[in-house]
């Protein structure tokens, strides 16, 4: 049995998650680069924040020969992508997100809003089927305001506009798509995967630093159809 994948702890966030070179040259047709979140986070500590390698290892909780390895990798995938002018992207990985105190990151002095896929107040496990969204108001870590709101049908990319219109920052799903993530994180929006249980019990857990952040898709794009229920059995395209 394969051992599971040990999370890595990510302490920021990328300001950009994609650059690519500006010139007369087509680059459409070249394949890009993917530097997990975890590798970004290397780069982050050691490169740029100047850590040592014991210190950085440590804040990613992971052995000092795991960050070696995620350092070669980082660098060698940035170094490929400036020699040979490739799109360079910054998703995915296995990690949770916390700040530099071990909490989640949640900016408490401004205003915040959190959706949660919804059906009759569980968590509904797939975000592209979802009717409809638990929406939550926060003020200084609160709960100040709570609403249900019908989700439109027209797909990954109208759910994550239609989210950043009622101005949501933060999504707890059950099953997602890797192109759902992606269309969430352009409109700006973290998303916390694999919820399970009650709608309101999971934002106040993201509230308590208790809901970890795995950043993963979990349902692959094989294109089985749903039924609309909670069972994530049969994993798809609409996710």
């Amino acid at each position: 049995m394969p051992r599971p994948i040990r999370l890595k702890t990510i302490r920021d966030m990328p300001q950009a998650l994609a650059f690519i070179a500006s010139d007369e040259r087509n680059h459409e047709d070249k394949p890009g680069i993917t530097l997990n979140l975890e590798e970004w986070e290397c780069l982050r500590l050691v490169d740029y924040q100047g850590m040592d390698q014991q210190e950085a290892a440590k804040s990613l909780a992971v052995s000092r020969q795991l960050l070696q390895m995620l350092l070669r990798s980082a660098r060698q995938k940035v170094a490929r992508a400036l020699v040979e002018a490739l799109p360079l992207y910054i998703r995915d990985g296995h990690y949770t997100y916390t700040d530099s105190v071990g909490e989640q990151k949640i900016n408490r002095s401004e205003e915040m809003k959190i959706a949660v896929t919804c059906f009759q107040d569980e968590v509904f496990a797939h975000f592209g089927r979802t009717p409809e969204f638990a929406i939550y108001q926060v003020e200084d870590g609160k709960i100040v305001k709570e609403e249900r709101v019908p989700a439109p049908a027209e797909g990954h990319g109208a759910l994550a506009s239609f989210l950043k219109t009622q101005n949501v920052n933060t999504l707890i799903c059950g099953g997602i798509g890797g192109g759902a993530i992606n269309a969430l994180r352009a409109a700006g929006i973290e998303v916390f995967t694999g919820a399970t249980g009650k709608v309101r019990e999971q934002a106040e857990s993201l509230l308590a630093g208790q809901l970890p952040k795995t950043g993963d898709a979990n349902c692959d794009q094989s294109g089985h159809e749903h039924n609309h229920d909670t069972d994530c059995g049969h994993h798809g395209q609409n996710c």
